[in-house]
């Protein structure tokens, strides 16, 4: 599981590379860039019925004027009852706009979920793919705030699917 997570991480990483360019870019265009960052998110998990909280981080690589890619990783374990929590990784594209100082954006992420039963009575890993969207509001040249939705759908579980939901809060670093 740990190697193909870091496939997956070289692999978004690396696809930018080509991209870079050594001289100025043409006017209208715009240059490749790297955000990490960390955020803080609040889920219904649709199993149980308290609201899942906890950390995570992503990273966007913008490759083009308006695409890129995200990878995110996001621990839902705080607010948890009877054990149960949700952690999920996942990778793909992103669309995003640009308004002065802000980025409205839309994705659909793909990857792994792992969900923890009641009791720690099993743990099991399903197929996610997350369609959702946000802003990132651009504090100064490297710093954003961001704010996002995500709607989550969980392949296989139990016979029919999870569909967790909810809101993420963040803070971004522009590398390059």
């Amino acid at each position: 599981m740990l190697k193909n997570a870091a496939f997956l991480a070289s692999l978004f990483f690396l696809s930018g590379a080509p991209l870079l360019h050594s001289q100025a870019l043409p006017a209208g265009t715009a240059a490749s860039h790297l955000v990490v960052g960390g955020m803080f998110s609040e889920f219904a998990p649709d199993y149980g019925e308290n609201t899942l909280r906890g950390a995570g981080f992503y990273a966007d690589l913008n490759v083009r004027r308006h695409w890129g890619g995200e990878a995110e990783g996001r621990f839902l374990r705080f607010n948890q009852q009877l054990n149960v929590h949700e952690d999920t990784y996942l990778i793909g594209p992103k669309y995003r706009f640009r308004f002065w100082n802000t980025e409205p954006y839309v994705k659909v992420l793909f990857g792994n979920g792992q969900f923890n039963f009641p009791e720690s009575f099993a743990h099991g890993g399903y197929v996610v793919w997350a369609p959702g969207g946000g802003i990132d509001i651009h504090l100064t040249r490297r710093f954003s705030t961001r704010v996002d939705y995500e709607y989550q759908r969980w392949s296989g579980f139990q016979g029919s699917s999870l569909t967790p939901h909810g809101f993420s809060f963040g803070i971004g670093y522009r590398i390059f």
